[in-house]
């Protein structure tokens, strides 16, 4: 043993022997793993029909064969009806029942003819049936198997105390002796039925068990998910106030620098043009990437402005008195501002029909450069705003709306009161034929500015 620890081979001894212990205890985890439900199912099956089948046997071997043809008729059968509902007690409780009364009634008619009811392997297949029937069974399977137990037991009870006598002057170990056995015989027939209870109940319990675990992961996974949802809305949040800020800042000093600068350096003048369609490319890009993060969405075509129709006709369909007035023709919306009007309209329409006394009033209207919308309709008696849990689910709503609209890059207005009215504006794309050179002229000959790049221009300067 010194040698072995001075060299260095007991450590080598002890984890081959640790090595050995999870080697075996991988197995049977393995051997665990591999023994499922189902599985267990295919192999018991046929296990069953082979106890019942030699049930069948040892009680046909072990009956009473003299007494006539009409004895051994009713053995034979008597045999095969318990041998039947021994190989069902699992699959087919209730037949098993069936056939458990049919072979009790054949056992007392072959009594009445003459044989003897001592015969072991009949109670043996009884006692598999109602324990089958108890952990198996259906509820009236269950009671069933109850009532024939306690019947079993009546009849035990009746039959020692017959079998005790009445008798005068016996000492205390007769009456012990014949305590006992009444106790016990009572209480033996009630056995099966009890413990098939009983596996039902641990049954029961891991199912439960089961499903409190799957539950806890679905409710975690969920908490998790919702954690993430409020993450991305405040990065995206972040992203936009930062992000599409300074865009937008870049995108008009640089309109201001090339108004600015197109009568002294036209070369300059397209630099900062090119700058400004870069950033405002950029910002359509970011817009989309925020619309995306925000709202979490499955990979898939989402509704535009192609499905508007099908929308408002479901609202119709609803109960909603829906008016519709549509002005211009429809311009070119990229598909995350279509979503984002498509959006709009769904929530201000459904707060309409919850909210509103069943008509609202929608209005679009196509410019040149943006889609106005407005959603209009007539609060109902009683929700005016004042129920404080109606407000903040409506809220929660016109938050959402307001975000979509901000993303898309447009922006989004409610008033509340006894009309309530949603407006909201997104810009278009700009058309492949709009003049994009064209530009006024200012009475020096040099192309004028709108108000905000004058503006810009003016800093610039």
């Amino acid at each position: 043993m010194k040698r072995l620890i001075r060299s260095g081979e007991w450590r080598e001894f002890r984890s081959g022997a640790g090595r050995a212990a999870r080697t075996v205890a991988d197995m049977f985890d393995r051997l665990i793993t591999w023994f499922t439900p189902e599985r267990r199912a295919r192999i018991a099956f046929p296990l069953e029909i082979a106890l019942g089948a030699w049930l069948a046997l040892a009680i046909l071997l072990n009956q009473q064969w003299w007494g006539g043809i009409a004895l051994g008729l009713i053995n034979g059968g008597v045999a095969v009806l318990l041998g039947l509902a021994v190989a069902l007690h699992r699959a087919r409780p209730a037949i098993a029942l069936a056939a458990l009364v049919a072979g009790g009634l054949g056992t007392v008619a072959g009594f009445l003819v003459g044989g003897y009811p001592d015969n072991g392997f009949v109670f043996l297949a009884a006692a598999i049936v109602l324990f089958g029937a108890s952990a198996y069974g259906t509820s009236s399977a269950r009671w069933t198997a109850l009532g024939l137990s306690l019947f079993v037991a009546a009849i035990m009870l009746v039959t020692v105390i017959i079998s005790a006598g009445t008798y005068y002057g016996v000492g205390l170990g007769y009456v012990v002796q014949h305590g006992i056995a009444l106790l016990f015989w009572t209480v033996v027939p009630m056995l099966p039925w009890v413990l098939g209870e009983l596996v039902r109940s641990i049954r029961n319990r891991r199912q439960l068990s089961a499903t409190v675990a799957t539950v806890s992961t679905q409710r975690d996974a969920a908490l998790t998910r919702a954690d993430l949802e409020a993450e991305r809305t405040r990065v995206a949040r972040d992203v936009h106030d930062i992000v599409a800020h300074s865009l937008t800042v870049v995108i008009a000093q640089a309109d201001g620098a090339r108004y600015a600068t197109a009568g002294d350096s036209p070369a300059a003048a397209d630099a900062f043009e090119t700058i400004a369609q870069t950033a405002r490319d950029a910002l359509a890009d970011v817009r989309v990437l925020l619309t995306e993060l925000r709202h979490t969405q499955e990979a898939g075509p989402q509704p535009g402005l192609d499905d508007l129709d099908a929308l408002l006709q479901s609202m119709r369909d609803s109960g909603l008195a829906l008016e519709v007035r549509e002005f211009g023709d429809r311009g070119h919306l990229t598909e995350a501002r279509e979503l984002a009007l498509y959006r709009i309209v769904q929530e201000s329409l459904t707060n309409a029909l919850r909210h509103g006394d069943g008509a609202a009033t929608l209005e679009l209207e196509w410019g040149e450069q943006a889609v106005d919308l407005v959603v209009t309709n007539t609060a109902a008696a009683g929700h005016d705003g004042s129920d404080t849990r109606e407000s903040t689910e409506r809220g929660h709503g016109i938050d959402g709306m307001r975000e979509r609209a901000s993303l898309a890059g447009g922006e989004l207005s409610v008033h509340e009161g006894p009309v309530f009215r949603v407006r909201a504006r997104l810009p278009l794309e700009q058309r492949p034929d709009a003049p994009t050179d064209a530009q006024p002229e200012t009475a020096g000959g040099e192309p004028a500015m709108p108000t905000g790049e004058r503006a810009a221009a003016e800093v610039l300067a």
